[in-house]
């Protein structure tokens, strides 16, 4: 083997481990014990495949120091890992695709009804349930919760819990409270036209105990769930009407009232002024033979789904 061959393999086995040692100490930086083990083994593979003859004509080339000089100039330590390993391969990204998929759903519901108005003579009484006048209808749907309806307008307003006040035609269902009204804290009367008057017995934070409604000498009475005589068998509506209303209305006070206006569920205090509730339709000042109610529900659901998808050349 000539002389310049032999110092170019030399040169090679050189700046090979040269190159497993800066990998050793990479390694050692990073915390890497995989990669400083598997750099470790290699430089202990090297050591058994120099010959002693080759070791050491690598010390006496190492302990020159213009040798030592060159191979820290002219070595790039990136190039003789390419050399002796091949280039390092860059995974390659595979092309992207974004698909955004859009979902709509649109639900519609429409309903009609049709009802006549039938004449009621003064205040009757259908079931424990419900009761009516010519003009105003009286639900009991539990014992907390009452509903007056304007059968002239077909607007309602429902009392319930503590008590609260919900009128139909605005949103939710907590458009006032008894607590609103100062005067009294246990009796909320709600004068109606047609000589209609309802008294609720219900403290300001309670729930409904009674119900008295009046109209010319007629006198009905509910019992609500805020009572001491409640029960499922006697609450809600009495079986029937008295006539008693001219002594029973000395025994029930008035307490704060509100008066009916606007289009049937509006509630003004004795200046007119508005307490509770808002004008959303016609004031109706005439009985209507019927009634005819159309309405319409739409609900739109929408979802979005952005998907990313890799895709192979």
């Amino acid at each position: 083997m000539s002389d310049t061959i032999e110092r170019n393999i030399i040169g090679i086995r050189m700046a090979y481990r040269l190159l497993l040692h800066n990998k050793i100490t990479e390694a050692r930086q990073k915390g890497d014990k995989t990669a400083e083990k598997a750099a470790s083994s290699d430089l202990r593979k090297d050591d058994a495949q120099i010959s002693d003859a080759g070791k050491s004509a690598q010390s006496a080339r190492v302990s020159l120091p213009n040798r030592v000089n060159d191979i820290n100039v002219d070595i790039r330590l990136s190039d003789l890992y390419n050399k002796i390993y091949g280039p390092i391969e860059k995974p390659q990204q595979s092309p992207q695709a974004v698909v955004i998929e859009f979902f709509q759903q649109i639900e519609t519901e429409a309903t009609i009804t049709y009802s006549n108005l039938e004449h009621v003579n003064g205040l009757v009484v259908k079931n424990r349930n419900l009761a009516e006048t010519d003009r105003y209808r009286f639900e009991f749907s539990d014992g907390s919760t009452l509903k007056i309806t304007d059968k002239w307008s077909n607007k309602s307003t429902t009392i319930w819990g503590d008590p609260h006040v919900d009128t139909s035609d605005q949103p939710g269902e907590l458009n006032g409270d008894f607590k609103d009204l100062r005067g009294s804290d246990r009796y909320t009367t709600f004068m109606l036209a047609e000589s209609t008057r309802v008294t609720f017995t219900a403290y300001d934070d309670g729930i409904i105990e009674q119900v008295d409604i009046f109209k010319g000498s007629q006198h009905l009475v509910g019992i609500g769930a805020g009572s001491k005589s409640w029960s499922e068998e006697n609450g809600l509506f009495a079986k029937a009407v008295t006539n008693d209303a001219f002594s029973a209305l000395s025994l029930v006070p008035v307490g704060d009232t509100v008066y009916a206006g606007g289009d049937g569920n509006d509630w003004f205090d004795a200046l007119k002024n508005l307490v509770w509730g808002q004008t959303t339709g016609p004031i109706v000042t005439s009985k209507p033979s019927s009634l005819i109610e159309f309405t319409y529900n739409q609900r739109v659901t929408q979802q979005v789904s952005v998907l990313q998808i890799n895709q192979r050349a």
